[in-house]
C-alpha cells in the first residue's frame, strides 16, 4: 500500500477515533440539542446523520473511482439532510454506530485495493464543490471530527 493511501487511512482513523471517544461519553444525553440553527439536531440525530453521511460519501468515492459522477448539479444538501433526519427519526444511536463501523471496514478494504492514481479523480461532492477522491476522503474524516467537537462542546465533555 502506498504512503499516500496509508496517510488517508490514518486521517480517517483519527476522525473516527475522535467521534467514538465523544460518543462513548454520552450516557443518557442522546436527546441533548447540539445545534440551535438549521435542522437543530440533537446528539442522536447527529449520530444518525454521521452514519448516513459516511455511507453516502463512501459510496460517492467508490463510484467516482469507477468513473461515475453520481451527484447531480442541482443536488440540495439541506433538503437531503432534512429528509434523512425524517427517515431516521426512530433509529437508535447504537444502530448508527454499528453501521458506521461496518461501513468504515468496507471503505478501508476498498482503499487497500485502490490504484493510487484514482485518488486524483474529480467529481461533484454533496456540497456541490468539485473535489478529488483524496479531498472527499479528507472531508469524511473532518466531518466526523468537527461534529465530535460540536457534541463535546454542547455537552461540556
Amino acid at each position: 500500500m502506498s504512503e499516500r493511501i496509508e496517510a488517508i487511512k490514518d486521517d480517517l482513523a483519527a476522525g473516527r477515533q475522535r467521534i467514538n471517544e465523544v460518543l462513548d461519553q454520552i450516557g443518557e444525553q442522546w436527546e441533548t440539542q447540539v445545534y440551535a440553527d438549521g435542522l437543530q439536531w440533537n446528539v442522536r440525530q447527529l449520530v444518525n446523520h454521521l452514519a448516513d453521511a459516511d455511507r453516502a460519501q463512501s459510496n460517492l468515492v467508490i463510484n467516482l473511482a469507477e468513473g461515475k459522477d453520481i451527484i447531480p448539479a442541482d443536488f440540495d444538501l439541506e433538503r437531503y439532510n432534512r429528509r434523512v433526519t425524517e427517515k431516521t427519526a426512530e433509529k437508535a444511536p447504537d444502530q448508527s454506530r454499528e453501521e458506521m463501523a461496518a461501513q468504515r471496514q468496507q471503505l478501508l478494504a476498498w482503499l487497500d485495493d485502490l490504484d493510487e492514481n484514482k485518488l486524483d479523480l474529480i467529481g461533484r461532492h454533496g456540497s456541490l464543490n468539485m473535489l478529488s477522491i483524496t479531498q472527499i476522503l479528507g472531508v469524511i474524516a473532518n466531518h466526523e471530527h468537527t461534529h465530535a467537537d460540536d457534541i463535546a462542546q454542547a455537552l461540556h465533555l
